[in-house]
């Protein structure tokens, strides 16, 4: 595969010539720059509040670890807020991602944090990790794009130490999913059509070519189309665990009202120019998020789980594991 530096190292390259690993790879070495500012991810109150809520959901305040890893971290949004929130304090810190570029911008957020983690490059469906090396398994929003989810489930149970626990929230249901799925695309043609308006056409992300960006470039942003393979039904996610050896096994869902706020918020966030929302819309968009989940706490128990739109898994390695 040739190389130029033209999509993060990937250079010129023929999407059609991938493996879906190499496709990850590569789209998230080319997005790795942008990807926190197209999804408003920070590190301020905001995102230190909503990663330490999904920990607490499934993790008493009480439980302490001291070898933490983290799956698919990516810029390392989930981990660094976390200790921010100090929810792993005393904890050594580790990340792992298939994808080398996020991995670089994930150093860089720990270091302005002042967040000491190690973090290594490597393939969650087979970790360069010893068996029994974590007592706190991590994930947040990756496993929908794993070839082979029960691999990394696997995995994962292999380097906890007997006794350890595992904590993967932000993947999507698949009714759920049908659901945003109306909402997005509601959402980005109300959009169309408002920057249609001569007046505010000036709003619209530029295309990749547009932007400056190369040919090669748009044939790697192509690939967010193809790099989301899975949604889940609850009970389905619990029995991959329950198969990879973990016992018990506990899967919670969230997210039904807030959702659909939250992915009109994030359509919009992915359609406008760079700079044009900023910290003031972030946080009354959070703001609208966090109201509407208490309202979803409500019905918790009175709609059906598999209608919310993110899970996330709690499950422990037995101890005689």
């Amino acid at each position: 595969m040739a190389t130029d530096g033209a999509v993060g190292g990937a250079g010129t390259v023929d999407p059609g010539d991938l493996d879906m690993k190499d496709k990850q790879r590569v789209y998230h070495d080319w997005e790795a720059a942008t990807y926190e500012g197209k999804f408003n991810i920070s590190y301020d109150q905001r995102c230190i509040d909503y990663a330490r809520d999904r920990l607490r959901k499934v993790v008493g305040p009480d439980e302490r670890f001291a070898r933490v890893l983290e799956l698919g971290a990516g810029t390392g949004f989930l981990t660094i807020n976390l200790a921010l929130a100090g929810c792993l304090e005393g904890a050594e810190l580790h990340v792992t991602d298939i994808s080398p570029g996020m991995l670089d911008v994930c150093r860089a957020n720990a270091a302005t944090n002042g967040v000491t983690l190690t973090a290594t490059a490597g393939d969650v469906e087979d970790l360069p990790y010893e068996d029994g090396a974590f007592d706190l398994v991590l994930g947040h929003a990756f496993l929908h794009h794993l070839p082979d989810p029960g691999a990394a489930l696997r995995e994962a149970y292999r380097v906890l130490a007997p006794g350890g626990t595992l904590v993967i929230a932000g993947e999507p249901t698949r009714r759920g999913d049908r659901i945003a799925g109306v909402v997005k695309r509601a959402t980005a043609r109300g959009f169309r059509a408002l920057t249609a308006i001569p007046a505010l056409s000036h709003l619209r992300r530029p295309g990749v070519e547009a932007a400056g960006g190369s040919a090669a470039d748009a044939a790697v942003a192509a690939l967010e189309h193809e790099v989301d393979l899975h949604t889940f039904d609850p009970e389905g996610v619990a029995h991959l665990a329950r198969v990879a050896g973990f016992t018990p096994v506990r899967v919670v869902t969230e997210e039904l009202l807030a959702n659909w706020v939250g992915w009109a918020v994030r359509t919009v966030e992915g359609s406008v120019r760079p700079g044009v929302l900023g910290p003031r819309w972030a946080y009354a968009a959070y703001g609208a998020w966090r109201g509407l989940s208490r309202l979803d706490e409500l019905l918790e128990g009175v709609v059906p789980d598999d209608l919310f739109y993110n899970l996330i898994l709690h499950a422990r390695r037995p101890l005689e594991g």
